[in-house]
C-alpha cells in the first residue's frame, strides 16, 4: 500500500510539472511570437491605436443625467391607526413597502408613458445640421421647426419607416426633398420649396408643416450665425414607437432603498438639454396620468351628474310645459281668482239671460197682440222694456196714428177720407211693426243664446274648479320634485369640481435633472480595448494561421502531436562544399549541422543498450529526409572511428546511389535477398566503399525487385544482419516510409532503434497519428523522432541552440533535387495504407 501512495504521489507531482512545464511553454510560445514578429504587432497597436483616436474625435458622446422622484403613498395620507402601524412597521424594517414602489418604477418606464413625453415634447423629430464629416445633432435651435400631423404620425407606427427630409437654404428660398413610405412599405420621394412660413407639404406619409423656429440660437458674431442659418438641414420624423422605444432602452428607473418611496430615474442621451426635458416631461405625464387614474370616479360621477341634469332639465321643461299648456288650455292664471272671477260673471250671465228671455217673452206677448183681430186698430203697448228701438219707434208711430183716426171717427165716418187714409197707414205700420217685432225677436234668440253659452261655460269653470286645483297640485309637485333634485345635482357637482380642482400630484421631482457627466464613449476604455485589440489581432490570425496549416513548421508542433523524444532538429543548409550531394558532416568542423549530428549520433547512442547496433531510419512519406539523414548519421558515427554499414532498404525506389553520387545500381541487397543461400562473400561483394570516410561502407538496394515486400520477408534479410553485426559496429537501415508500405513493418523486427524522420512545412500533422499508434501497438522498436528541413533564416520558430557562430556550413549538393522525390515509386497513398491499419495491406494491391 505504502509504495502504491508513492507511485500516486510521484505520478501527481510529475503531472503538476508537466502542466507548469506546459503553462510555462505557452507563455514562452506567445513571448517568442511576440519577439519575432514585432513589426507586426506594431503595426496592428499603430493602426487600432489610430482607429480609435478617430472613433473618439467622431463618436457622438452619450451623457447620463439623473433626477429623483418622490412617489407618494396615499393610504398614508389619509391616516387611519392600521395604516399608521403599517407605516410604523415599515419605519423599523419588519415589512417594505417596495411592492408599491415597484409598481410605480415600472409605470415610470412604461412605454405608454414615454410615449406621451415624447408627443408632449415632439422629440419624435431629430434635427441634423451639415458637418464636414458628420452631421450635428441639435435641439431647440433649429433654424425651422417640422412636424406632421397628428393622424399620421400614429399610422407611422404600422410602418415603422421614417420620414427623411433635407432643407437647403438659397437666399430666400427653402428647398426641401426627402423621402416617404407608404403603408405597404414602398419608397416615395418627394420634394417642394417655400420661401414664406407657414408652409405645408403634402406626402404619403402625411401632411408636413414648416415653420420658422422664434427661438434664435444666441452667437458671438453675426456671421457665425449666418454661417449656422445657411448651412443644410437634416430632419428625421421617427414613428412615436420606435422613438419610445429607444427611450426606455435608455432610461432606468430604481427605488433608492427598500425603505422610502423615492425612485431614481437615469437617462443616457445625446444632449444634455433634451435629457433634461424628456426626465421632467416624464414626471409631468406621471402626475397627469396618476390624477386621472385618482380622479376617474370622480371624473365619471361628473358624467353622471351633467347626463342627470340634461335629463331632469328635460324633464323640468316637460313639467311647466304641461303647467303652462292646460293654464293656456283652461284659461287659469291663479285658481282661487279665477274660481272668484267665474262666479261674478255667471251671476252677471245669470241676470242677462233672464232679461234675455223677458225681452223674448215682451216680443211674443206684442206679437201675439197684434196678431190678434180684437185688437185691430187698438192701441198697441208702449214703455214695457222693449229693447228694440225700430219696434218701439214705429209702435209709437202706429199708437199715434190709432188715437188720430180715433178722434177722427168722433167726427166722422170710417169711410171719411181722412179716416181711410189713416187706416191705410195703420195696415202698413202694423205689418211693418211685425217685421220689425220677428226681426227683433231673432235678435233676442241670437243674444240669448250667447248669453246661454257663456252662462254654461261660467258654469263648467265652477264645477271644474276643484280637478283643476287637483291637476294643478300634481303639476306642482311634480315640477317641486325635479327642481329640488336638480338643484341638489348642481350642489353635487360644484363640490365634485372643488375635489377634481384640489387632487394633488402624486410624483414630486425633490431632485431636478442632474447632468453626471459623459458614460460613452470612454476614452480611457476605448484606448485600452484598442491596445489589447491591437496586440491579440495578430496573434489571433498567427494562431488562426497556425490552426489553419495541417503541416508541422517546428519543434513546438511536433511536441504538441507525439510524447515519442526528438532527438534532433536538422537545419536547412545553405552552402555548397566539393563532397558528394547531401553529406555535410565533414571531418575536423564545427558547423552548426555537424554539431545537430552530433547531438542526435549522441541521443541514438544512449538509446542503444548492451550490443545493440541496428538503427533504422524511416518517415511517413517521400521527401522527408530520411536518406539524408541516415547517410550524415553514418557519416557522423564513422568519424568516431567505428566501423559502420549504410544499407539501403529502400528497394522501390532508391535513392542511396544518388545521394552519393554513384550510379551503378546492378549490385546490392536485392541481389542477396533473393539467392537461397548467403554467405559471408556473397555479402562482401555487395559491398562498396562510402568515398566520403574509410570507415562508411554502403550496400545499395540493387535491382528493383516485382516482389519488394515477399523478397524482404524472407529469412535472407535476418541472415544478412547478423552477418554483418560481426563485421561493423553499427548496422543503418535506410527504409521505405512506413506511411505508405508495409516493408519497413517487417525491416523493423530486425532493428533496435526505429529513427522517424519528419519534415517541417512539409510532413502533415496527421501523420503523427500514424506514429503515435506504432508506438501504442510497439510494431516498430524503440521509436524517436528527427524534424529535418527547419530554416532558422526565417526566424519563425524561435530556435535558440546555444551553438554559437559557426559561420556557413556547405549546402549538401543534389539534397534539394533530393528534397522531393515526387510520386514515389507505386507506394500508393498514406490514406490506403491508414485504412491498411499499419501494415495489414494486401500486397496485391500495390502496384507493379
Amino acid at each position: 500500500m505504502e509504495e502504491k501512495n508513492k507511485l500516486e504521489t510521484t505520478e501527481t507531482i510529475d503531472a503538476l510539472a508537466q502542466n507548469e512545464q506546459e503553462s510555462s511553454f505557452d507563455f514562452r510560445t506567445i513571448f517568442t511570437i511576440f519577439i519575432l514578429n514585432w513589426q507586426w504587432f506594431a503595426l496592428s497597436i499603430f493602426i487600432c491605436l489610430c482607429g480609435a483616436l478617430i472613433y473618439l474625435r467622431y463618436k457622438s458622446p452619450v451623457y447620463q443625467l439623473s433626477a429623483k422622484i418622490l412617489i407618494k403613498d396615499e393610504n398614508k395620507q389619509k391616516g387611519g391607526s392600521s395604516n399608521q402601524m403599517l407605516a410604523n412597521m415599515q419605519e423599523l424594517g419588519f415589512i417594505s413597502n417596495s411592492a408599491g414602489i415597484d409598481n410605480e418604477v415600472e409605470i415610470l418606464q412604461s412605454h405608454i408613458l414615454s410615449r406621451e413625453a415624447i408627443k408632449d415634447l415632439k422629440l419624435y423629430v431629430e434635427y441634423k445640421l451639415e458637418g464636414r464629416i458628420k452631421n450635428r445633432l441639435i435641439y431647440k435651435n433649429q433654424p425651422i421647426i417640422v412636424d406632421i400631423d397628428p393622424a399620421s404620425l400614429e399610422q407611422m407606427d404600422e410602418t415603422l419607416q421614417p420620414v427623411k427630409l433635407k432643407i437647403i437654404k438659397k437666399g430666400d428660398t427653402y428647398k426641401v426633398t426627402g423621402m416617404a413610405y407608404t403603408k405597404e412599405g414602398t419608397e416615395r420621394p418627394f420634394k417642394t420649396s417655400f420661401s414664406s412660413f407657414p408652409a405645408t407639404l403634402k406626402t404619403y406619409a402625411g401632411v408636413l408643416t414648416f415653420r420658422k423656429n422664434p427661438i434664435k440660437p444666441v452667437f458671438e458674431t453675426q456671421e457665425d450665425y449666418q454661417k449656422f442659418i445657411n448651412k443644410d438641414l437634416y430632419v428625421t420624423i421617427y414613428p412615436l414607437s420606435y422613438v419610445a422605444a429607444s427611450y426606455v432602452k435608455a432610461m432606468s428607473v430604481e427605488p433608492t432603498s427598500k425603505t422610502t418611496s423615492i425612485a431614481l430615474m437615469t437617462l443616457k442621451d445625446k444632449n444634455i438639454e433634451r435629457a433634461e426635458d424628456f426626465l421632467n416631461q416624464l414626471a409631468i405625464c406621471y402626475n397627469r396620468q396618476a390624477n386621472a387614474d385618482k380622479n376617474e370616479i370622480a371624473v365619471k360621477t361628473e358624467e353622471f351628474i351633467n347626463e342627470r341634469l340634461e335629463k331632469i332639465n328635460a324633464e323640468l321643461d316637460v313639467t311647466e310645459s304641461s303647467l303652462e299648456s292646460y293654464k293656456k288650455r283652461n284659461n287659469l292664471t291663479q285658481i282661487k281668482l279665477d274660481a272668484t272671477e267665474n262666479l261674478a260673471q255667471s251671476s252677471q250671465y245669470s241676470i242677462k239671460l233672464s232679461e234675455a228671455k223677458a225681452q223674448i217673452q215682451l216680443l211674443d206677448y206684442l206679437r201675439e197682440y197684434i196678431d190678434n183681430p180684437d185688437n185691430k186698430y187698438q192701441i198697441i203697448p208702449s214703455n214695457v222694456g222693449l229693447e228694440d228701438n225700430a219696434s218701439t219707434t214705429l209702435i209709437n208711430k202706429y199708437n199715434q196714428s190709432v188715437i188720430d183716426r180715433n178722434r177722427l171717427l168722433r167726427s166722422a165716418s170710417e169711410i171719411a177720407p181722412q179716416v181711410l187714409t189713416l187706416t191705410e197707414t195703420l195696415d202698413q205700420l202694423q205689418s211693418s211693426i211685425r217685421t220689425a217685432l220677428s226681426q227683433a225677436r231673432h235678435s233676442a234668440d241670437i243674444k240669448r243664446m250667447n248669453i246661454e253659452n257663456q252662462y254654461s261655460q261660467y258654469q263648467s269653470k265652477i264645477s271644474s274648479t276643484p280637478e283643476q286645483e287637483r291637476v294643478l297640485t300634481q303639476i306642482g309637485r311634480q315640477q317641486e320634485v325635479k327642481s329640488g333634485l336638480y338643484l341638489m345635482l348642481l350642489q353635487k357637482r360644484e363640490e365634485n369640481s372643488i375635489s377634481l380642482a384640489a387632487t394633488a400630484d402624486k410624483g414630486k421631482l425633490i431632485d431636478e435633472p442632474i447632468f453626471e457627466g459623459k458614460v460613452s464613449p470612454k476614452g480611457s476604455i476605448i484606448m485600452l480595448v484598442a491596445l489589447v485589440a491591437g496586440f491579440g489581432m495578430p496573434l489571433l490570425i498567427i494562431y488562426l494561421l497556425q490552426l489553419l496549416r495541417y503541416k508541422i513548421e517546428g519543434h513546438a508542433d511536433v511536441a504538441r502531436l507525439t510524447n515519442l523524444p526528438i532527438i534532433a532538429d536538422v537545419a536547412v543548409a545553405n552552402g555548397s562544399e566539393d563532397s558528394p550531394g547531401g553529406i555535410v558532416v565533414h571531418e575536423n568542423q564545427n558547423d552548426q549541422i555537424d554539431e545537430i549530428f552530433r547531438a542526435m549520433r549522441t541521443n541514438i547512442q544512449f538509446m542503444l543498450k548492451g550490443d545493440q547496433r541496428v538503427i533504422m531510419f524511416t518517415s511517413s512519406t517521400s521527401g522527408e529526409g530520411k536518406t539524408f539523414n541516415a547517410a550524415n548519421l553514418s557519416v557522423s558515427f564513422a568519424l568516431l572511428g567505428k566501423k559502420v554499414i549504410l544499407i539501403g532498404l529502400d528497394i522501390r525506389k532508391p535513392a542511396l546511389g544518388k545521394l552519393f553520387r554513384m550510379s551503378d545500381r546492378n549490385m546490392g541487397v536485392t541481389t542477396l535477398l533473393s539467392k537461397d543461400e548467403v554467405t559471408m562473400e556473397s555479402i562482401k561483394s555487395q559491398i562498396r566503399p562510402s568515398g566520403v570516410n574509410k570507415n562508411l561502407d554502403l550496400m545499395f538496394a540493387g535491382p528493383v525487385p516485382p516482389n519488394p515486400t515477399e523478397l524482404l520477408a524472407r529469412e535472407n534479410l535476418s541472415q544478412i544482419i547478423e552477418m554483418l553485426k560481426a563485421e561493423y559496429d553499427y548496422i543503418i537501415l535506410d527504409t521505405a516510409p512506413v506511411g505508405l508500405v508495409t516493408d519497413t513493418l517487417q525491416i523493423g523486427k530486425l532493428t533496435d532503434v526505429t529513427v522517424i524522420v519528419c519534415r517541417a512545412d512539409y510532413t502533415p500533422k496527421a501523420a503523427f497519428g500514424l506514429f503515435n499508434g506504432l508506438a501504442a501497438e510497439k510494431k516498430l522498436p524503440n521509436m524517436c523522432i528527427v524534424l529535418n528541413g527547419v530554416d532558422l533564416s526565417k526566424k519563425k520558430y524561435g530556435y535558440y541552440y546555444g551553438y554559437g557562430k559557426y559561420g556557413k556550413y556547405g549546402r549538401y549538393g543534389g539534397y534539394s533535387s533530393y528534397g522531393s522525390y515526387g510520386n514515389y515509386g507505386s507506394y500508393g497513398s498514406y490514406g490506403n495504407y491508414a485504412n491498411s491499419h499499419y501494415g495489414n495491406a494486401n500486397d496485391n494491391s500495390v502496384k507493379k
